[in-house]
């Protein structure tokens, strides 16, 4: 199964997060920023196939230490030196609602739960144009990619996502996607010298 990719923005307005908001290594759902992947394992954790490898070794993640009740997919990236800079965490399906009333609502839920924990975000809440613009099709605007709902979080160390995705027409997921600042500018120092020694 595929899903939309919500490219983290650059908003081009640093939002200040408070002092709590601070990475001291603790990422979520019980993981480690730049944990390798055997460390990963050692928490009990099962390691399957990632979707790809844009951001270098990826692995779906089960039987994590925390989990949060609605999410049914998690992907952990390790980057090309093995370690964990970025995870995507999918919700389970909100099935049968063109309207998008329960996904809304629980990413709504989430919203406030990430700004206590990490500031204010910047938001984009836009729904399409003709059709698109009527409630009825909000899960076809946000698959048509018409209509836009996401929350990006930024802290000195962490950028954050929560936005919404759709599989079908009537069928919508929240995403959150986590990046550690200072192990994804590893990642892409290391992709760059991957890439020129391959060219």
């Amino acid at each position: 199964m595929k899903f939309p990719c919500i490219a983290l923005v650059a908003i081009g307005v640093l939002v200040a997060a408070p002092a709590s908001a601070q990475s001291t290594g603790k990422a979520p759902l019980g993981l480690e920023w730049g944990q390798s992947q055997d460390d990963t394992k050692k928490l009990g954790v099962e390691l399957g196939t990632g979707p790809d490898d844009s951001f270098g070794k990826g692995a779906a993640l089960t039987k994590l230490p925390q989990a949060v009740a609605d999410a049914e997919i998690v992907y952990g990236s390790y980057g090309f030196n093995d370690k964990l800079f970025r995870i995507v965490i999918i919700s389970k399906p909100f099935a049968n609602d063109p309207f998008g009333n329960g996904v809304i609502s629980r990413y709504s839920a989430l919203q406030g739960i990430l700004s206590e924990k990490y500031g204010k975000p910047a938001q984009t809440h836009r729904l399409g144009d003709s059709i698109y613009a009527e409630q009825r099709y909000f899960v076809s605007g946000i698959q048509s990619g018409r209509t836009f709902w996401y929350s990006n979080y930024s802290t000195p160390e962490l950028s954050i996502q929560l936005g919404i995705v759709a599989d079908d027409q009537s069928t919508a997921r929240w995403k959150i996607i986590y990046e550690n600042k200072p192990l994804n500018a590893l990642f892409e120092q290391s992709k760059r010298a991957k890439e020129k020694g391959s060219l």
